[in-house]
C-alpha cells in the first residue's frame, strides 16, 4: 500500500510540481490574493499539476517500460497505465472546477487552457520539433489567470512574456538529463533535436532574457532588485556547471525562477 502510494507521488513529477506550485502561489500573492481565494488558487494549481504529471506518465508508460526506465513507478512499482489515467482525469476536471470557482468565468478558464496546454504537450507534442510550444502558451497564460480572477483586469504584457519566456527555458532544463534515454528511444523533441551543448545554450539565454525583462520592471523600484536578479543567476549559472547531479540545471532555473518572484512581489509592494 505505501508504495503505491509514493508510486503516486513519484508519478506527479513531484519537484516541478512543488516547484509550479509555490512560484504561482507567490505570483498570486505579489498581485494581492489572500486567505481563502490564495488557499483556493494553490489547491488548483497543485492538484492540476498532478494531472499534468500522472497523464505524463501515463502515456509514456509504453515508452518507459522499452527504455527500462527503473525511475518509474509504471515500471518499478506496478503503477498501471489505467490507473494512472483515472487519477489524472479526476485531479484535471477537480483542477478546472476550483479554477472557475476561485477565478471566475474568465480567470479560471486561463488555467483551464493552461492545463489544456500541458495535456497537449504530454499526449501529441511532447515528442515532436514543437515540444516547447505548449511551456511557451501555458506558462504565458498564467498571469491572465491571476489578474482576470482578482480585478478582472488583463495582465502587464511583460509579466506574461517573462512567465512564458522562463517556461520554456525551464522546459529545456527538465528535458535534459533524459536526453540520452529519449534519443536512443527515438524520441525527436525539442532538446534532443538542439543536442545537449546548443539545448544547454538556448535555456541560459532564455531565462536571461526573461531575468532581464523583470529586471528593467523591477528597477524602477529599487536598483537593488535587478542586483539581486543578477547575483542569482550568476549562483544559479556556477552551480549547475559544477554539480554532478542530473537535475543540476533544472535545479538552478526553479530557484532563480522563485528568487524573481519574490523580487516581483517585493516591488511590487516598494
Amino acid at each position: 500500500m505505501t508504495s503505491r502510494v509514493l508510486g503516486f507521488v513519484n508519478a506527479t513529477h513531484a519537484a516541478p510540481t512543488a516547484a509550479v506550485t509555490m512560484v504561482i502561489t507567490l505570483l498570486a500573492w505579489s498581485l494581492g490574493w489572500r486567505g481563502m481565494s490564495l488557499v483556493g488558487i494553490f489547491l488548483a494549481v497543485l492538484i492540476g499539476q498532478c494531472s499534468v504529471g500522472w497523464s505524463n506518465d501515463a502515456f509514456d508508460a509504453p515508452f518507459d517500460l522499452r527504455s527500462g526506465r527503473n525511475d518509474k513507478p509504471t515500471v518499478n512499482l506496478g503503477i498501471s497505465a489505467q490507473h494512472l489515467w483515472i487519477a489524472a482525469s479526476g485531479a484535471l476536471g477537480l483542477s478546472c472546477m476550483l479554477s472557475w470557482i476561485v477565478a471566475g468565468a474568465i480567470g479560471g478558464s486561463w488555467h483551464v487552457f493552461a492545463l489544456a496546454m500541458a495535456w497537449l504537450y504530454n499526449t501529441l507534442l511532447s515528442r515532436t520539433w514543437w515540444s516547447w510550444l505548449p511551456y511557451a502558451l501555458a506558462f504565458g497564460a498564467v498571469p491572465a489567470f491571476l489578474t482576470y480572477g482578482i480585478n478582472g483586469q488583463p495582465p502587464e504584457i511583460w509579466l506574461s512574456l517573462s512567465f512564458a519566456i522562463v517556461g520554456v527555458s525551464a522546459h529545456i532544463a527538465n528535458a535534459l538529463p533524459d536526453l540520452e534515454s529519449d534519443s536512443d528511444a527515438g524520441v525527436r523533441g525539442f532538446v534532443v533535436s538542439l543536442g545537449r551543448i546548443q539545448a544547454t545554450r538556448v535555456c541560459w539565454v532564455l531565462l536571461i532574457f526573461g531575468t532581464a525583462v523583470l529586471a528593467l520592471e523591477s528597477a524602477q523600484s529599487s536598483l537593488l532588485f535587478p542586483l539581486v536578479l543578477v547575483a542569482t543567476l550568476g549562483c544559479a549559472g556556477v552551480y549547475a556547471r559544477k554539480s554532478r547531479t542530473r537535475a543540476a540545471t533544472f535545479n538552478a532555473i526553479m530557484v532563480s525562477v522563485v528568487v524573481e518572484v519574490v523580487v516581483l512581489l517585493a516591488s511590487a509592494s516598494a
